[in-house]
């Protein structure tokens, strides 16, 4: 049977607008301990460990062959976190309903059997 490969974590320095959303990254050599400490840097659950910030009012600015990519991406995002915020967390909003009814019968049943105890 042939082995598994095994993934590398790849690293990344991105651009990225005050709220998050990131209109470009590249891969990015993995920062030594040495340069984390010196740069202050910071390295993220995603392994982002360099961010340049866009303003709002930079995007005004950009080249006309880059705006279409951009507001694209940045169109994308939104509509992902719609979706999440409609589909998603409606479902994990039951499920947590869900489980507060089970805690509550649990409870009920480690009441009815703890008196059977003491009598």
């Amino acid at each position: 049977m042939a082995k598994k490969p095994r993934r590398r974590r790849i690293y990344y320095s991105a651009f990225t607008y005050s709220d998050g959303a990131a209109v470009s990254c590249v891969p990015w050599p993995q920062p030594t301990a040495k340069q984390i400490k010196d740069r202050d840097m910071y390295v993220d659950e995603d392994f982002l460990c360099r961010e340049h910030r866009y303003k709002a009012s930079d995007f005004v600015s950009l080249e006309p062959e880059l705006a279409p990519r951009y507001s694209d991406i940045l169109t994308n995002r939104l509509n992902t976190r719609r979706a999440i915020r409609e589909l998603v967390l409606p479902e994990i909003a039951a499920l947590a309903a869900t489980l507060q009814r089970i805690e509550k019968r649990l409870e009920a049943i480690e009441r009815s059997v703890g008196d059977g105890e003491a009598s």
